[in-house]
């Protein structure tokens, strides 16, 4: 079987991949992420206080872990925060 083409997919200029806008996240439904830290511990926040241009990973460098004081987290969509709207 021939194998696809690998994904190109598109990164910050420091090599991070980018992630979808908070517009986007609003879109299909959902109001709220989740912050990651590399040492396990996370946190959920509403997504109502960035606008709609702002890209998820955008803001992950800003956050400093409470627990550890690690700078940077992988933000994620929280799927728990609304019904996602997907297209059938």
């Amino acid at each position: 079987m021939p194998r696809s083409s690998p994904r190109h997919t598109s990164t910050h200029a420091d090599g991070r991949p980018l992630k979808i806008t908070f517009g986007e996240l609003r879109e299909i439904g959902l109001r709220g992420v989740l912050v990651y830290c590399h040492c396990g511990r996370h946190i959920a926040l509403s997504a109502d206080h960035w606008s709609d241009d702002v890209r998820l990973s955008d803001i992950e460098p800003r956050f400093v872990c409470g627990g550890c004081g690690n700078q940077g987290g992988e933000v994620r969509p929280n799927f728990e925060s609304g019904k996602p709207q997907f297209a059938n």
